[in-house]
């Protein structure tokens, strides 16, 4: 009798135990599921192209079979072909076979013949995944416009057309602005956050989920029409809510990416989970990208992908999208801007604000501020790290500049009408953009000092006092007597600036035993002398890589801006000097001479001029919180 009721506590025991643990394991798919039967749930198949060259199979078919796995389907696509798949004829036939419903955009990273395709130089002996090599934040503002110019010129040549879908794991604000000015673009994808994953880190933007993002920071969603980028932005590799909290892929593998979710030991149950996460009913718009890198996580990961979309296919009200479309599928939803968003698993729930982004798990708050951009915004990035995170309070503040200098310079303006002396002022001012022009064109902006030449305390009152300084040089050298026997010297001393232009374009280079000297028309064209052994000299006109062209020897003015002495006192007293000399040696001309040289001087000033106002910034300094 004792035997019996001791097994049937056992059996009770049992299957209590064997109750319990079902809840526990089975609960991530049942307990805890969620309904993602609610209108406006998209997902989105982005695929990035790059140049084969890149590809671990570089034929033909990994383009093919991840066509045809999504062809069965009928689903919509979108194609983001990087610039060398535009030059490859084979992989371009193939694609101009896709059917309409293909989307084709443009994936914005830099390949060393992108680069000297826009005539840019490509750095040397980077990995061609280096954030300074492959990202247009590696390049200067003018630089970068270049590239963007040629990728999107190019693609139109093959198609016929502007894109309106670009993506690459970073873009920065300033490339994202000039794309939407210029080309109208409509949606562009980055990679969702990841702290140290392949030499990237890029943390604070919403988790996950698409949004508008601010003018000046693509991670920090808009909070106003005023500051609105209308751009829509997804993300790529969308993160576990819980799991991919972390530093290095041990944390970011966990995401919606084939390749990376199987290298956790994860399989398509999880991806559904993690679907079933973002598309659930909470926001008023799901969305998910789904995707694979073409020839590269394409190759040995075709099959999971055909997996993840067989479970796409049957959750319900979910709509196939493009890029392009869903931008203007959320517009309808947002007009304006969303204001909350959220995304959980768990107890890991991710509250999104146009104000704050929020997890008490990881005990994470972000505060945003839409008016800071990155450095990256108004310089090159070269560094092997590329760190766009944002901190959790805002470090900067915005400090107020205006242009004092022209309220002095028409102030001096009145003064010498009424001393009938306006000559002296045009000269002065000539003289004072040219020697100072860097300065002048510096200011603070968005939580930066911006700086074209070198780095000023107080700048708008070294801008005011370098005007007045150079009206008064200019009215001093106009009184003295020698002035009155050389007419020419009061406007030789700006147009001796013209000099420079003609100086800091000289290039002088020894390869495979032959000199060369001449001017360089681009980053990568030169044209001048080839020197040979035996003063064998002949003209040409030559395109170097750009290894060669960046190891030109040149004239470099680095070196002045860099110290403030040479640039706001020895730089400007050499060309009063040489301007003075060379006004001496003028008058010795015949007046045909004369006026032939004064025109030779006008044109090249102009185009040192016009270098000025083209001139990228050199430096940018954080303002501090005080």
């Amino acid at each position: 009798m004792l035997m019996k009721i001791k097994n049937k506590i056992l059996l009770v025991t049992f299957v209590l135990v064997l109750f319990i643990s079902q809840i526990y394991f089975i609960a991530p798919q049942s307990v805890f599921a969620v309904s993602t039967n609610c209108n406006n749930r998209f997902v989105t198949l982005v695929n990035p192209v790059r140049g084969r060259d890149l590809w671990k199979d570089k034929s033909l078919n990994p383009i093919q079979d991840q066509y045809t796995t999504i062809s069965v389907y009928k689903f919509p696509a979108t194609w983001l072909l990087q610039y060398d798949v535009l030059k490859d004829a084979k992989v371009l036939e193939e694609i101009k076979k896709f059917d309409d419903s293909s989307e084709l955009g443009v994936l914005l990273e830099v390949s060393q013949s992108s680069a000297e395709a826009a005539r840019v130089i490509y750095p040397h002996a980077v990995p061609w995944f280096n954030p300074n090599a492959v990202f247009l934040s590696g390049y200067s503002q003018s630089d970068r416009r270049k590239l963007i110019d040629k990728l999107f010129t190019d693609f139109r040549e093959s198609f016929g057309y502007y894109p309106k879908s670009v993506g690459a794991w970073w873009i920065d604000s300033y490339s994202l602005n000039y794309l939407k000015e210029k080309y109208g673009i409509k949606a562009a994808m980055i990679v969702a956050d990841q702290k140290t994953t392949d030499s990237y880190g890029i943390w604070g933007q919403w988790w996950g989920v698409p949004y508008y993002p601010s003018k000046v920071n693509i991670l920090t969603p808009a909070t106003s029409l005023e500051n609105k980028l209308n751009v829509l932005v997804i993300q790529w590799a969308q993160r576990d809510p819980l799991l991919a909290f972390g530093d290095g892929t041990k944390f970011s593998n966990y995401s919606l990416q084939a390749n990376d979710y199987t290298e956790r030991g994860k399989d398509t149950l999880y991806f559904k989970q993690l679907v079933d996460s973002y598309l659930d009913c909470k926001n008023p718009v799901g969305q998910i990208t789904v995707g694979l890198e073409t020839g590269i996580e394409s190759v040995g990961h075709i099959k999971e992908y055909r997996n993840q979309l067989a479970v796409l296919r049957e959750i319900s009200n979910l709509k196939f999208i493009t890029m392009s479309r869903m931008s203007e599928e959320f517009a309808k939803v947002y007009p304006e801007i969303p204001h909350y968003a959220e995304v959980s698993l768990y107890d890991s729930i991710w509250k999104m604000t146009t104000k704050d982004r929020l997890n008490e798990k990881f005990k994470e708050n972000i505060s945003y501020n839409a008016e800071i951009p990155f450095a990256d915004y108004f310089t090159a990035d070269k560094s092997h790290f590329l760190d766009r995170r944002l901190p959790e309070k805002t470090q900067q503040r915005n400090l107020f500049w205006f242009p004092y200098f022209l309220i002095a310079s028409l102030a001096l303006l009145l003064f010498s009408y009424q001393r009938g002396i306006i000559r002296v002022w045009l000269a002065g001012m000539l003289f004072a953009f040219a020697s100072f022009g860097l300065i002048l064109r510096s200011y603070y902006q968005m939580g930066w000092k911006i700086y074209f030449g070198p780095q000023l305390p107080f700048l708008e009152f070294f801008q005011i006092l370098l005007v007045l300084g150079s009206f008064f040089v200019i009215w001093f050298l106009s009184r003295l007597k020698f002035m009155g026997k050389n007419p020419y010297l009061l406007w030789l001393i700006p147009l001796i600036f013209g000099l420079d232009f003609l100086v800091l374009s000289i290039r002088v280079s020894y390869i495979s035993e032959k000199y060369y000297v001449g001017f360089m028309r681009d980053a990568l064209n030169f044209v001048g002398f080839e020197v040979k052994p035996f003063l064998n000299i002949t003209f040409v006109k030559l395109d170097f890589p750009s290894y060669l062209s960046s190891a030109f020897l040149k004239i470099d003015l680095k070196y002045v801006w860099d110290n403030p002495i040479s640039a706001l006192i020895f730089y400007p007293m050499i060309h009063v000097v040489l301007g003075i000399i060379f006004s001496y040696l003028l008058v010795k001309l015949s007046p045909r001479l004369q006026k032939i040289c004064i025109g030779i001087l006008i044109i090249i000033f102009l185009f040192y001029l016009l270098g000025i106002l083209r001139a990228d910034p050199r430096q940018v300094v954080p303002i501090l919180l005080q």
